[in-house]
């Protein structure tokens, strides 16, 4: 009878344990899906500013030779979700840019703004590709000393083509208008220059909480080629998993 006890006692307590692991992991693989559900801040939106830049080089050979850049204005906004929360901003690090498709010409660069909004990236020299962003909380935005409002606002970046080759001409009468018009011009399209970027985002409150998650941009925008400066707001962020660490 006293074996028959002990035995039933294991099964319990193993049918117990098992139970146990089982809610454990489903919590954890839950966890790892959705992440938090409920962020004292999160993302707003993400603006995407393209563009085709360019700059006429000196040639005593040719009329016009016109080096060719597409640049990527990134502008992300940081929303505080839970109104009533105490909470703030400590610091936003943006981290581990990976080229997940590579264009077929140019080469990718990041750069950090460093002047007035007129002319955010008049001094941008520094490739932050293999190096991090850090903006700071502060009262208010100032994207010039990389700081962003503690209680939600916005950061920004340039993510940059360069080198995707040179326009020369040396037609007397042919009207130069400096935008992507020049690309086809110089032979380049649309399926050159696309390629696809991740990077995380850490949100780094006061009370030395961070939650991370992963965002993918696809670049530039597709109507890159018909307008002179495309605009494209991405609001749907159900893709993005944020985990606590």
């Amino acid at each position: 009878m006293t074996n028959k006890k002990n035995l039933l006692k294991k099964c319990l307590f193993l049918a117990f344990l098992i139970i146990t692991i089982t809610i454990v992991f489903s919590i954890v693989m839950k966890y790892n899906v959705e992440g938090e559900i409920t962020l004292p801040y999160s993302l707003e939106k993400i603006l995407i500013v393209s563009r085709i830049d360019t700059k006429n080089n000196e040639d005593s050979n040719n009329l016009w030779n016109i080096s060719l850049t597409e640049n990527n204005n990134i502008f992300i906004y940081i929303n505080q979700s839970q109104k009533s929360s105490n909470e703030t901003i400590k610091n936003i690090k943006i981290e581990n840019f990976n080229i997940t498709k590579k264009p077929n010409i140019g080469q990718i660069a990041v750069y950090r703004p460093t002047g007035e909004l007129n002319n955010l990236y008049e001094h941008s020299e520094q490739n932050y590709l293999n190096s991090n962003l850090i903006y700071n909380g502060a009262k208010i935005d100032t994207l010039k000393t990389l700081e962003i409002g503690n209680k939600g606002g916005m950061l920004g970046f340039r993510i940059s083509l360069e080198n995707l080759g040179n326009y020369i001409s040396n037609n007397y009468d042919e009207e130069i208008v400096y935008d992507a018009n020049l690309l086809t011009k110089a032979g380049i399209n649309s399926e050159n220059i696309n390629f696809s970027i991740s990077f995380d985002i850490l949100i780094t409150l006061n009370s030395n909480i961070t939650f991370k998650g992963t965002i993918n941009l696809d670049l530039p925008n597709n109507d890159i080629i018909s307008n002179p400066e495309s605009y494209l707001e991405i609001t749907d962020f159900n893709n993005i998993v944020f985990k606590r660490i």
